[in-house]
């Protein structure tokens, strides 16, 4: 596909201008992008608010251009909002587990059930348009239990770095919206699948490694209690 200015880098991908309205998401390694692609069409078409896919073809994904800042960055914005904000990841959750997942979708290991599960749900991939809230970056995307979506989510907002947040209240205040509308009760027994999936997918420095064992230790002595 024909690109013009680059508008993002991330990890895993470049995304570029693609003319009125439309981006470009190109894969860094050349890995075809056509099964996120299907995922993303599957989601929208049953009613979850993700963007509209408009070509794939092998590492490009052409897609409607969103207009309108991170979740993440909005709650670096607005420190005083966090917690609704975490309360609004929590409702996306929710109204994803009343997506069935396409049969050919793999499985998530460990994860049994068989609905769409995001993997990757966090505040910098929900972006907030005119139109409401998009998510975006399904990759990781799976059939499974939903709980393990929770699981993950919860993972991410009570471990991951987040070197620009004013202070520890930020997150206290991010993983209590969440939680507070969220079932942790069901999605607890899921983490320890979900952290050990996160260590193999990607780095993780030693201080993330440490809050994720303190995390998981706590949750432990929280369920056994």
């Amino acid at each position: 596909m024909r690109v013009g200015t680059l508008i993002a880098s991330g990890l895993d991908c470049l995304v570029f201008e693609a003319g009125a309205g439309k981006v470009v998401k190109r894969s860094r390694d050349g890995r075809s992008l056509e099964r996120e692609a299907s995922v993303m069409r599957h989601a929208r078409r049953h009613g979850f608010p993700t963007p509209e896919v408009f070509d794939a073809d092998g590492p490009d994904l052409l897609m409607e251009r969103l207009e309108g800042p991170s979740l993440k960055d909005l709650a670096l914005q607005r420190p005083g909002d966090v917690a609704e904000y975490g309360r609004l990841l929590a409702e996306l959750l929710r109204a994803l587990a009343a997506v069935r997942a396409p049969g050919w979708l793999q499985a998530a290991e460990g994860c049994p059930g068989n609905r769409l599960l995001h993997l990757d749900l966090h505040p910098a991939n929900v972006i907030s348009t005119g139109d409401g809230p998009r998510v975006v970056d399904w990759a990781n995307a799976a059939r499974g239990a939903p709980a393990a979506d929770v699981a993950c989510t919860w993972l991410i907002l009570a471990t991951a770095p987040v070197p620009e947040a004013p202070g520890p209240q930020w997150r206290q205040d991010m993983v209590g919206g969440f939680t507070a509308g969220s079932d942790i009760d069901a999605a607890r027994p899921y983490l320890p699948v979900i952290a050990e999936r996160w260590r193999a997918d990607r780095p993780v420095d030693p201080a993330e490694q440490s809050a994720i064992d303190a995390f998981l230790a706590g949750e432990r002595h929280e369920a056994a209690g």
